[in-house]
């Protein structure tokens, strides 16, 4: 499955985004038209191909997230491997329940396999250092992401940062307006376009206010506006969900800063989190007590 190819769904993701040139294009049209091909390829003969430089081949590569040629190479040939160490995924009519759980199965661990290629160690201990050391940290996401910023919000009390999640578009930038320098604030949007957020991160951008994003993919118009872009994945499948596979990446990059943040949280901070956490048994039935 070509189609499955990392490269190609970052290509695929960003192709209508603006961030590609007439020469990106071009190049982005060759490597979708001929995306087994790239294995043998290198930057000069791709540009020879496409009518463009070397140099312009090795920028688009990491346009696309990667160091360079080699790089996208690389996640090529460790999704080839990930695909040759599983079974079809494609659902076909007559499917059991039990195929289409395994099918599923394989498809998510296959996601959660090239968000691992997404991820930047060094970019991950930095935005958890910055959430951590925030005075406060504002939470904002819109649309299936939303979700996901609700448990960020959750986990991130429970380490006992100060930090809220604001879902009402007036109050989001009410909100943006009481910040300032010492503060964060934290993004979940797959698209990376959504207009509601793009205006709270270019007014955040304007007051100087640390932003830190987790998003689907580099090179969307949120991108500018983020000190820290912490790009998932783009994986698309024709028959199993896309929606599912964007919350996985989204919440597995949270639960990773959540870890970061937990280990370096000094005694009386565990102990506040312990007490916020332990606080949510007030509101619940004891285990030997009928309702």
């Amino acid at each position: 499955m070509t189609e499955s190819l990392f490269y190609i769904q970052r290509i695929r993701a960003q192709y209508d985004t603006g961030i590609f040139s007439k020469s990106d294009k071009r190049i982005a049209d060759y490597l979708l038209e001929h995306p087994g091909a790239v294995d043998a390829e290198t930057a000069s003969s791709i540009a020879e191909k496409v009518g463009t430089s070397p140099a312009t081949v090795v920028r688009f590569c990491r346009k696309l997230g990667f160091k360079g040629l080699t790089d996208m190479k690389n996640s090529a040939a460790y999704t080839n491997y990930i695909e040759s160490s599983t079974t079809d995924m494609d659902l076909k009519k007559g499917d059991n329940a039990e195929t289409v759980t395994n099918k599923v199965l394989q498809y998510m661990k296959m996601v959660l396999d090239q968000l691992k290629l997404s991820l930047e160690p060094e970019l991950l201990q930095k935005a958890a250092d910055k959430l951590a050391d925030a005075n406060h940290v504002v939470i904002l996401a819109e649309g299936g992401s939303g979700t996901i910023a609700r448990a960020a919000y959750d986990i991130f009390l429970k380490l006992a940062i100060p930090c809220r999640i604001v879902d009402d578009i007036m109050f989001q930038i009410m909100e943006i307006s009481m910040m300032d320098e010492n503060d964060v604030l934290f993004l979940i949007l797959n698209s990376g376009r959504t207009y509601n957020v793009l205006q709270n991160a270019s007014y955040a951008k304007q007051r100087g206010i640390y932003t830190i994003g987790v998003v689907g993919t580099k090179g969307t118009p949120l991108s500018k506006y983020l000190d820290i872009e912490l790009p998932t994945c783009i994986f698309s499948s024709s028959y199993l969900s896309d929606i599912s596979a964007a919350r996985l990446c989204e919440l597995v990059t949270v639960s990773i800063l959540h870890s970061i943040m937990a280990l370096t949280r000094d005694s009386e901070q565990m102990k506040r989190g312990e007490r916020i956490a332990n606080s949510i048994e007030l509101k619940r039935i004891p285990g030997n007590q009928k309702f």
